[in-house]
């Protein structure tokens, strides 16, 4: 009583189509990978924006110790210097750049966009 045939008059053993179950998963594994690759560049881009930011504010001239959870504004000034200031936009003598926040973490998120 085996569960498969021992001599020649048993019928077929039919294997089951283990290629298509290969292209179908391979395809969906496939997706997989695009899309988590596709993920990390964004992450990546989103990163690499906010090291730019983090570099431009921590250029900027100020003169005061930062407090986290404070929002700060970026002004140019007419000689082109960058300028982390206090007082809310709009400020008459500058051009106003954007708004920031100070992070436990040390770093300078945005809160709007570049202007």
């Amino acid at each position: 009583m085996l569960p498969y045939g021992t001599d020649f008059s048993a019928p077929k053993i039919e294997l089951p189509d283990i290629d298509l179950f290969k292209t179908q998963r391979g395809s969906i594994a496939r997706a997989y990978f695009q899309d988590r690759i596709y993920s990390m560049q964004e992450q990546y881009e989103e990163l690499i924006e906010l090291a730019k930011l983090n570099e431009i504010v921590y250029e900027a001239e100020y003169n005061f110790e930062p407090k986290v959870g404070q929002t700060y504004h970026l002004y140019r000034n007419f000689n082109g210097k960058l300028i982390l200031s206090l007082i809310d936009p709009p400020w008459a003598t500058m051009e106003y750049i954007r708004s920031v926040e100070f992070t436990a973490d040390s770093i300078w998120k945005s809160l709007d966009f570049i202007k």
